[in-house]
């Protein structure tokens, strides 16, 4: 077994690469804000320069701190490595002339501040104290004492003429970013229930229709346990996203036909799940007709826990979808139109755990 390291050597290990580690997991940014403090000592450097420092709209201004709305990014919480950006600019102004930093980023590195200055993307500052943390289902990420780069420092002069320069090695502030996942990803932990209608059940032995667990899927009577596979990303919200199981549910009636219903995807903003779906025996029936939908998912309450990182939805109902009702009518009924879009087939219940 792996000695394991501790949270702040991974994340030091991981700066001094250049590659990201085969193990990050990069999550798509949805939303949060950074916060610029600027260091008491600059603002009144800017004062005596000249020089006033605003913020350009969404991005606003609150004493030091400039605020900015972060618009996306990818970011792994658990080594705190990736990069934020910002929606709003950051505006220097002088008697002669202005000077916008826009495309703001933050990334995870000890040249953290990267903005684009007078036409050209540049490393605005670095800083030799970073250090990551999570914050519910994202992270929060500081950079202290950021400097001033030669470069920004040589293209501030030329453009504000300031009446003092400003110099490499600055001292201009701390950094604050709290980036939260617009798909939180799901570890392959746990187990998702699908717990069969009853009358959905009646219907099915009326047809001398069994239902049959294909591992690593299970079933106690009419609930099936599906385990959750790699891939998978929610919304902390739980509004968005898809969970993945793995194992197949496998309908058979002996002497007709069989459907597998495999590697269920249970796609929460869409409402439906997807299967891969095979009617056998072929030529029969059609035999393996892809990932399609099988089931419509209604809405059901959403717990979450920011703190655990969890994300759970107890007794969402599923109702049968008009292909899968085509297929089941097909296989079991004889072409007749026993089985029908709309009716029950049972609910989903499950508790993920998010990176």
């Amino acid at each position: 077994m792996k000695p394991r390291l501790a949270p702040a050597l991974l994340l030091g290990l991981a700066l001094l690469a250049s590659p990201a580690p085969a193990g990050a997991t990069y999550d798509q940014i949805g939303g949060g804000t950074t916060r610029l403090v600027l260091d008491r000592e600059f603002t009144r450097f800017a004062a005596r320069a000249g020089v006033k420092v605003a913020a350009g709209a969404p991005a606003v201004k609150r004493g030091r701190a400039l605020v900015l709305p972060i618009s996306g990014g990818n970011l792994d919480p658990t080594l705190g490595m990736g990069q934020i950006d910002q929606e709003g600019t950051i505006v220097l102004s002088s008697a002669r002339r202005r000077i916008p930093l826009r495309r703001l980023s933050v990334r995870t590195k000890r040249t953290p501040l990267i903005a684009k200055v007078g036409g050209s993307q540049l490393k605005v500052a670095t800083s030799s104290s970073i250090s990551s943390r999570r914050d519910g289902f994202g992270t929060a990420f500081s950079a202290k004492r950021l400097e001033l780069t030669a470069k920004v420092a040589t293209r501030l002069n030329k453009k504000l003429r300031p009446r003092l320069p400003f110099e490499e090695g600055q001292a201009i502030g701390t950094v604050l970013s709290r980036p939260q996942p617009l798909l939180a990803t799901v570890l392959p932990q746990g187990r998702a229930t699908v717990a069969l209608d009853p009358g959905f059940v009646a219907k099915l032995d009326e047809h001398f229709v069994s239902v049959n667990p294909i591992f690593p899927a299970e079933h106690e009577g009419p609930s099936f346990t599906l385990p959750m596979t790699p891939g998978g990303a929610l919304a902390p919200d739980g509004a968005q996203g898809t969970l993945r199981t793995g194992g197949a549910l496998e309908f058979l009636q002996l002497g007709a036909g069989q459907v597998f219903w495999r590697e269920p995807w249970f796609e929460v903003g869409l409402r439906r799940a997807v299967a891969e779906v095979d009617v056998e025996p072929t030529p029969a029936f059609p035999g393996k007709l892809g990932q399609v939908p099988i089931v419509d998912l209604a809405a059901a309450p959403v717990a979450t826990d920011p703190r655990r990182r969890t994300i759970a939805i107890a007794g969402a109902v599923l109702t049968l979808q008009q292909a899968s009702a085509a297929a089941f009518n097909q296989a079991f009924a004889a072409g007749k139109e026993d089985f029908r879009a709309g009716e029950p087939v049972g609910t989903l219940t499950f508790a993920a755990q998010g990176q």
